[in-house]
């Protein structure tokens, strides 16, 4: 995802469009600093003797590693957007424009 991550940031040309790519990647890191916080809530849990269950834990971890996937997807669109613009053409990912 970072190798993504890193190819999206190089196709942004305009300095206000790199706010777009600042704005996913904390995100993306606000997301995982969720999953570790829940981490350790687990880890303490599971010292104190609370049952956890194991199916829980990995739908709660697919399910962010799929909005992490959905935040970058949406740059992708974005940017696909931005670099078509003028382009009649092109069909719009987004209706509403994106400047």
């Amino acid at each position: 995802m970072m190798e993504r991550l890193t190819n999206l940031e190089q196709r942004l040309t305009v300095q206000h469009h790199k706010d777009l790519f600042l704005h996913t990647k904390h995100t993306i890191r606000a997301i995982e600093e969720l999953a570790e916080q829940h981490r350790l809530l687990t880890a303490a849990h599971a010292i104190n003797g609370y049952k956890i269950i194991g199916s829980e834990e990995v739908l709660f971890y697919d399910t962010l590693a799929l909005a992490k996937e959905q935040i970058v997807l949406t740059l992708e669109k974005t940017l696909d957007d931005l670099e078509h613009k003028g382009d009649k053409y092109y069909d719009k990912n987004f209706a509403d424009g994106v400047e």
